[in-house]
């Protein structure tokens, strides 16, 4: 029992001495005990002014309650703040009754309308407006009789008043945790089968960078989902709805781009009124990144240990039976032969070295004249007689070293692979189109179609003194700027090196 909880027993002071017409008012079979005026719920009821002791008022102070008696008006939201239960005697006036009973739920507090002489239609909207419990009484020369256990009816009431505060206590946490969450929440319901957000929080509207606005009430699928997730997104929903719990990396949409996520969902068992769970978004965007750099990084370590346990072997095996013949012969051309195979060891070393040390980084980008690096570049590289064109005065935003270290990789693929006949040299020329495509092209023999993707895979290679490296640097350094990189024929014949997203300034 709930025997120590403060009940406020309510009744209308124009009502204790009679009607304007001068009929007597009912009152509590006590009489109804007058608490201070400034505050009807200072301490217990006085006992009876006169009349029995057996009142609806003093039975429940007689069960254990702490009653006070007081007004409608003497009901402020302090005092209703500090009580468990109000009782409130009614009789006719069914509008000033729903009034109170409206503001008096709205404060928190539960209540019990004893109805004197009521009917079907005031216990209804009495009842409608919120009250715990509704109770017809009589009125007997001036006393309130009660035929219904009203001791057991407040217990009811003030057990549901309780337990309503404890669930809004919780709901309010749970509200400070949603709202202070340092990863982005959305809660839901499920309409049509389809999550639709019914609040986001502010580590969701930062991460993703949409207002509340633009979430709430609306199917989360058409908010954040790409284009090409959507099914995806519809079998992740049907493993919601029935009941799994998932935690599964998923890809988002945001204002800033699509990004990595994890994503968590939480169900709740709530009335109707409540959410059917939670979507939790951790952000692993730069984890992923991490992940995938750390697994470049790993590649490019098994493609120095593939060089150094094969590649390396036929060059060393050269050097070796070229000593040999020389010590057994006293031909020192084979030591020319060996130190040839020597050059190209260290070759192969060295641009496999540019590979595992670089990576798929650039320093300080600025803007560099196309021209410039493009000579510059050309007087780093044995060209013998090739020549070069540049047919264009363009300015890149670039990393200087890299793009020359590009460009040089461009010029040695040319000059050992490009020329049309045996001896011949190519002609180079790099250039800007109008659709704004920086290339490099030749007019050599160029690469068939079939060929032009394997190109730029490591090691691979056509020529007998090739490392087969140089044209995957060329493709690092462009994926490193952001540029895509593609091969095509040129208009001579030979091959076209084409670099779009370039990012050009102005002279």
């Amino acid at each position: 029992m709930n025997r120590s909880a403060r009940v406020l027993w309510v009744v209308e002071p124009d009502r204790r001495e009679g009607d304007s017409d001068g009929a007597s008012a009912p009152r509590p079979a006590d009489g109804p005990v007058d608490g201070p005026a400034d505050d009807p719920v200072d301490g217990p009821a006085d006992g009876p002014a006169d009349g029995p002791a057996d009142g609806p008022a003093e039975r429940l102070a007689a069960a254990g309650f702490d009653v006070e008696v007081g007004t409608r008006s003497d009901a402020t939201d302090r005092v209703l703040d500090a009580v468990d239960c109000v009782v409130s005697l009614v009789d006719r006036d069914t509008d000033r009754a729903v009034e109170f009973v409206e503001r008096t739920i709205a404060a928190g507090t539960p209540v019990v309308v004893v109805d004197v002489e009521g009917d079907a239609g005031r216990a209804h909207r009495v009842v409608a407006a919120g009250a715990a419990e509704y109770l017809p009484a009589t009125a007997t020369s001036g006393e309130i009789g009660v035929d219904a256990d009203l001791v057991a009816a407040v217990d009811r009431a003030v057990d549901a008043g309780r337990q309503r505060r404890e669930r809004d206590s919780a709901a309010a946490q749970l509200r400070t945790l949603f709202d202070d969450a340092p990863d982005p929440i959305v809660e839901y319901e499920f309409v049509g089968g389809e999550p639709v957000a019914t609040a986001a929080n502010e580590a969701f509207t930062d991460t993703f960078g949409y207002d509340r606005g633009t979430v709430v009430g609306q199917a989360m699928n058409d908010c954040i989902v790409p284009e090409g997730k959507e099914r995806e997104a519809e079998t992740l929903d049907e493993r919601v709805a029935a009941g799994d719990r998932v935690a599964v990396e998923v890809r988002r949409e945001t204002a800033d781009g699509v990004r990595d996520f994890l994503f968590r969902n939480i169900a709740v068992e709530t009335d109707e009124r409540g959410p059917d769970g939670y979507a939790v978004y951790v952000d692993i965007t730069d984890q992923k990144e991490r992940e995938h750099r750390l697994q470049r990084q790993n590649e490019r370590l098994e493609e120095f240990a593939s060089v150094v346990s094969h590649d390396l072997r036929n060059p060393m095996g050269a050097v070796k039976h070229r000593i040999e013949m020389a010590r057994q012969t006293g031909d020192n051309d084979h030591l020319a032969d060996a130190l040839g195979a020597l050059d190209r060891m260290d070759d192969r070393l060295r641009e496999l070295l540019q590979l595992a040390r670089q990576g798929e980084t650039v320093g300080q980008t600025e803007p560099v004249s196309l021209p410039a690096v493009a000579r510059e570049a050309w007087n780093h590289v044995a060209t013998d007689d090739a020549t070069l064109d540049v047919a264009t005065d363009a300015v890149v935003d670039a990393d200087r070293g890299r793009l020359t270290q590009l460009l040089e990789n461009l010029y040695i693929n040319a000059v050992e692979h490009g020329g049309r006949d045996e001896g011949a040299l190519p002609s180079v020329t790099v250039g800007v189109d109008g659709d704004g495509c920086l290339y490099v092209a030749d007019d050599g023999c160029g690469i068939p179609v079939e060929k032009r993707e394997e190109v730029f895979s490591s090691g691979y290679t056509t020529g007998r003194n090739g490392t087969g490296y140089g044209l995957a640097i060329v493709k690092q350094v462009a994926r490193a700027h952001g540029w895509e990189v593609g091969v095509a024929g040129s208009h001579d014949g030979g091959a076209r090196f084409e670099f779009r997203g370039v990012e050009f300034h102005e002279r």
